[in-house]
Formats: structure tokens, sequence, C-alpha cells
């Protein structure tokens, strides 16, 4: 059953899929918020969210800027069908790009990118390395990535925050950013980390 869920909870589908889609949402609102605040969204920015899952921070970033771009990749069909839902007005108004898959196999005209989130996907990309090297090539010069994580397997504590942060630093510089910063911050029901790097060209 628990190996069910977890799978879930990677790519959602069907009836449960919905459910883990509304639980995703609801755990992910403050983590979300930080996240975004940390990336500090601008006027006119092009924005890529990988995992956006039922698109709820998607439709945060529009809130608080209209005037934005966004794309979204998500190895879901269900969450692209709730988040194209939930954003269906920015869609219409061609502001909005869904797509299905792994960003590594999608073949797809992508924009240059000035700021990259994923919020609670890092941990179920196949291939994070490069994954993370793909990222790099699409984004402008001085764009920031940030990547938030808070573990949700059965073993979470703050010991896999730790190492999770680690990962991903480690991870970033060798992709080629540089001015790291890495900030922690404590939302129920475990310790959660964001990783903020610069993409230098």
């Amino acid at each position: 059953m628990l190996e069910i869920i977890a799978k879930q909870f990677r790519k959602p589908e069907g009836l449960l899929g919905k459910i883990v889609g509304r639980i995703m949402s609801m755990d992910n609102r403050k983590i979300n918020t930080w996240t975004l605040n940390r990336l500090q969204i601008k006027p006119g920015d092009i924005i890529l969210e990988i995992g956006f899952g039922p698109g709820a921070a998607i439709e945060e970033m529009f809130k608080r800027q209209r005037n934005v771009r966004i794309d979204g990749i998500d190895l879901s069909h269900d969450m692209l069908k709730a988040a194209s839902t939930r954003n269906l007005d920015a869609l219409k108004k061609k502001k909005l790009r869904l797509f299905e898959g792994d960003l590594l196999e999608i073949e797809e005209d992508f924009y240059q990118y000035d700021k990259v989130v994923s919020v609670n996907n890092y941990p179920l990309w196949k291939d994070k390395q490069n994954s993370l090297k793909r990222i790099y090539q699409l984004m402008k010069h001085n764009g920031i990535i940030a990547i938030t994580v808070q573990p949700r397997e059965d073993d979470a504590s703050r010991k896999k925050t730790f190492a999770h942060a680690h990962e991903i630093e480690q991870a970033l510089y060798l992709a080629g950013f540089r001015n790291i910063s890495v900030k922690f911050k404590k939302i129920a029901p475990e310790l959660t980390v964001c990783v903020t790097a610069v993409c230098k060209k």
C-alpha cells in the first residue's frame, strides 16, 4: 500500500491521484510562498516550474505578477489537467504553457528563462545532474533557480533535509551555477530546505 501511495506522489493518476494532488497543494502552500519569496519574481520574467503538480505555485506566481510568462513540466497527465483547469485564463492568454514528461526527453522550443523553480520534486528526477545541466543551458545569464525539498519519506528527518541540502548544493555547483545560498525553514511536519543559485555564463 505504501508503495502505491509513493508511486502516486511521483506520478499522480486517477482518483487516488486527484486526492494526492489536493494533499500536495495544501501541504505545499507555505513552502511555495517561502520559495517564491526567495525567487523574487519581477515583471517581465520568463519562468520555468519543474513538477508543477496541481498548479498552485503557478497560480500564486500569476497573482504576484501578471506580466510574466510561465512554462511548466510535470510527469503526470492528471496533474497537467488539474493545473490547466486551475490556470485556464493564463492558458487562454498564452501566458502559460504546460508540458507532460521529463525535461530531458521533451523536444520543445523552450524559452530562455529568468527564473526556474521546483518544489518537492527534485528527489523524483531520474537524472538529476544532467537535468540541472539542461536547466543551466535554458537559463539567461544571472537567472535564478530555486529548488525546495521537504522530506516526505518514512525516514523523513532533519538529517535527511541536511542531506538533500548538501546534494542539491553540490549538484548545482557541478552544473555551473554560482552564488549558491542554502536556507532552512521549519514547516510542519519536517525541516525544509530551499537552495537558490545564479546562472553565470
